[in-house]
């Protein structure tokens, strides 16, 4: 790696770890602004990286400003922040469609419905403490099962780097949800939120890597 880029991501994991001493202190912009500033850098490295652009993923990169910003400040803009995320959902799957293209139907469906089932358990044991957003986590999870689902597929058929950091992504961002979905409505614990926040930065990391290797 070039160490122009080196630095692009050099960049970015500093600026994830020091809005790490920011979270819940009260200092919400400041926060807001260093998250925004490390998804930026992760937007200029992949832009110099990649030699050809994703705009499906270009638009991703900016939803999750969008979505950052709003979460942040989830008291006032917690349904716009949950409806960005659920686009950034839609996003994922659109990226990674191919597995529709490349994959039987029976193949499909064998891990389509474990994928579903599991989901289904885990929202009826949600449901009682998910108040207001209970729609809307439901149209999370089924969309999160979906980006699993095809990322899953899309390495099984081709199993490289670029669809093994992808799977690897996707599947900490959907253990990340899991735990907002405990911290936020079951047990609070400021631990949880750098837990969470640590593997939203570093599952971010990985699909950015892969959206550069796919394009090279």
């Amino acid at each position: 790696m070039p160490s122009f880029l080196r630095t692009y991501s050099a960049i970015y994991f500093i600026a994830c770890f020091v809005s790490l001493f920011f979270i819940d202190k009260g200092f919400q912009f400041v926060e807001m602004t260093i998250k925004v500033f490390a998804l930026l850098s992760l937007s200029f490295w992949y832009l110099t990286a990649a030699k050809k652009i994703n705009y499906w993923y270009l638009l991703l990169l900016l939803s999750s400003i969008a979505s950052d910003t709003f979460l942040i400040f989830e008291d006032s803009f917690l349904i716009i922040g949950v409806l960005l995320l659920l686009l950034n959902r839609f996003l994922y799957i659109i990226i990674s469609r191919r597995a529709l293209k490349e994959t039987d139907i029976k193949t499909l469906l064998l891990y389509l419905v474990p994928s579903l089932g599991m989901f289904i358990i885990f929202y009826v044991l949600m449901k009682p403490f998910l108040e207001e957003i209970s729609s809307s986590f439901l149209l999370l999870g089924l969309t999160s099962a979906t980006m699993i689902l095809f990322s899953f597929l899309n390495y099984l058929n081709k199993m490289n780097t670029k669809n093994k950091y992808f799977l690897l992504g996707i599947l900490l961002i959907v253990v990340a949800d899991i735990l907002i979905a405990y911290n936020k409505y079951l047990d609070y614990q400021l631990f949880y939120v750098i837990v969470y926040t640590t593997i939203y930065y570093v599952a971010r990391y990985l699909i950015c890597r892969a959206m550069i290797l796919e394009k090279n």
